[in-house]
């Protein structure tokens, strides 16, 4: 899993390395909502479900690679629910309450081709590639369970870039929407059976940030 995760890292800072002029960076936090996450489907989630996610995110982008230009986001972003299934323990002397806690972590590389709509508003597409990991933890045994999986899919960004003062030509304040589609195309699977499993994740992501052209 992760021996694929970083070819698809080298392939791409192999393309970025071709060009080094009028290039930008840019770091921001990102918070968002699951418009729809396969996993809320499962009997696990009986009590919740995943809607918000946060984390960060970094880009680089380049304006002359084969005279295009293109846009390499790493983001990072995070969801967790608490007691997404709750039962009773009834039998036996140790009776009481026992909760099941989920999470899912996400590690998401875009290729983005980037057009100006005017001076400041930017649109942009490209295919994503994710590493995404699934933990499930049961309290009473401090038992966890984990699942990684390889996802592929569809990012498009609409982003606004508005320099410091009207003298700044290197540092510009950022803010974007970004709209992202995964699906899971393997899974680390140790042996269980997930012939009937698949994970589909559908995502919208407000960002707010910092850039800089160099």
């Amino acid at each position: 899993m992760n021996k694929h995760f970083i070819q698809i890292i080298i392939i791409v800072c192999l393309l970025v390395s071709n060009s080094f002029a009028q290039n930008q960076v840019k770091v921001n936090p990102s918070v968002g909502i699951f418009l729809y996450n396969s996993e809320n489907t499962l009997k696990i989630m009986e009590e919740g479900n995943y809607i918000l996610n946060y984390g960060f995110e970094v880009s680089y982008l380049n304006n002359k690679i084969f005279g295009y230009h293109i846009q390499l986001d790493y983001s990072y972003i995070y969801s967790g629910v608490d007691g997404a299934l709750e039962f009773l323990r009834t039998s036996g002397e140790d009776i009481g309450v026992s909760y099941v806690d989920v999470s899912l972590s996400f590690n998401t590389i875009e290729i983005l081709l980037k057009n100006n709509l005017n001076d400041n508003l930017f649109l942009s597409i490209g295919p994503a590639f994710s590493l995404v990991n699934r933990s499930v933890f049961y309290d009473k045994d401090n038992f966890e369970d984990r699942l990684a999986s390889f996802n592929i899919g569809l990012t498009s960004t609409i982003d606004m870039q508005l320099p410091f003062s009207d003298d700044s030509k290197d540092w510009y304040f950022y803010g974007g929407l970004k709209l992202r589609y995964l699906y899971g195309l393997v899974y680390d699977e140790k042996g269980r059976d997930l012939s009937d499993y698949n994970q589909h994740f559908l995502t919208l992501n407000l960002q707010l940030g910092i850039g800089y052209n160099f």
